[in-house]
């Protein structure tokens, strides 16, 4: 199992939907211990959403040009990774596709998303076999995006039990949403996190009370303060079950990814994590110049981590 989750953020005066999750992949020992196999995985993902009319594929090649509307949206997974990570490929290559057959030029929905989504899950589900595992693959996703510049968030999940159980709804100032290990996070996140914005809330009432026409200065730099603390509450305790002894099924480092709107269109973004040896920074794909990855370097949670296993340089 792992942990990922996403809320919608607007300190520093964006909004935004920011997604948060572990990196390990763990197997259930016959014991129900639960032993690593990977701290490097990566679960969270920016999925292009792409819509082409008929007439805009190419011969030969089958390839679809110039699409008429294009977005992101963002997933996270939790349980099975090798079904997660399958899955997820398809999802890719067939939300990039998204073909209007009739003529006109429909635009996707939030539904219509998380209904294809639960369908190719589903129909992956169906073929599958794992003789290995007693109560068979269990898979969970997140996924979140904008709908006319509104953000949203749904869930699609599936195990040998329940089967599909997927639904989604319009995301709000205090929506938190979580997959996988869940429990203690959420419970602790919830709590520190009602604390912040009750006193924020006591903050903006005091202010309407006295019929105040605008925010004095103070005012709004303390609820600037209040926003930013609640970000943080939230990356500081996917920290601490990454690093408890009792989160065994949880760990690596923690990956972050946010989804907003530049102009109306929807942009992502990758917080660089604690493993600067796999961002392919210090590497050129254009000889004789320097064009590579630049990671946006933005220290997660309240606290300075220590260094995660591992030399940050490797020579070999």
């Amino acid at each position: 199992m792992t942990l990922v989750c996403v809320r919608l953020d607007s300190s520093f005066g964006m909004l935004r939907l920011t997604a948060l999750a572990d990196t390990q992949a763990s197997t259930r020992r016959s014991d129900g211990t639960w032993r690593s196999l990977s701290d490097t995985t990566v679960k969270l993902f920016a999925i292009p959403v792409r819509c082409y009319c008929l007439d805009t594929l190419t011969p030969v090649v089958g390839a679809w040009t110039n699409p008429y509307f294009d977005t992101l949206i963002g997933l996270g997974f939790s349980g099975s990774c090798f079904e997660g990570l399958t899955v997820v490929a398809h999802l890719q290559q067939s939300l990039s596709a998204l073909v209007a057959p009739n003529g006109d030029q429909p635009l996707p929905t939030k539904e219509g998303i998380i209904h294809l989504i639960g369908k190719i899950t589903e129909a992956y589900f169906a073929v599958h076999t794992n003789k290995n595992c007693r109560d068979g693959p269990v898979l969970h996703m997140v996924v979140f995006g904008y709908e006319a510049e509104r953000p949203w968030i749904g869930k699609v999940s599936w195990d040998k039990n329940t089967k599909l159980i997927s639904n989604v709804y319009w995301a709000m100032a205090e929506t938190l949403e979580t997959i996988g290990q869940d429990a203690l996070f959420e419970q602790r996140a919830n709590e520190w996190r009602s604390r912040i914005i009750h006193h924020r809330n006591s903050i903006i009432s005091n202010v309407q009370n006295k019929n105040e026409s605008n925010l004095s200065f103070d005012k709004e730099i303390e609820l600037a303060r209040h926003d930013i603390a609640d970000k943080k509450i939230t990356e500081e305790e996917m920290l601490l079950e990454i690093e408890s002894e009792f989160a065994t099924s949880i760990g690596g480092v923690l990956q972050k990814l946010e989804l907003s709107l530049d102009g109306g269109r929807v942009v992502a973004g990758f917080t660089r994590d604690d493993r600067p040896y796999l961002d392919g920074a210090s590497y050129s794909v254009a000889p004789g110049t320097h064009l590579g990855p630049v990671p946006i370097v933005e220290k997660m949670g309240r606290q300075i981590r220590k260094p995660v296993g591992g030399d940050p340089n490797p020579t070999t």
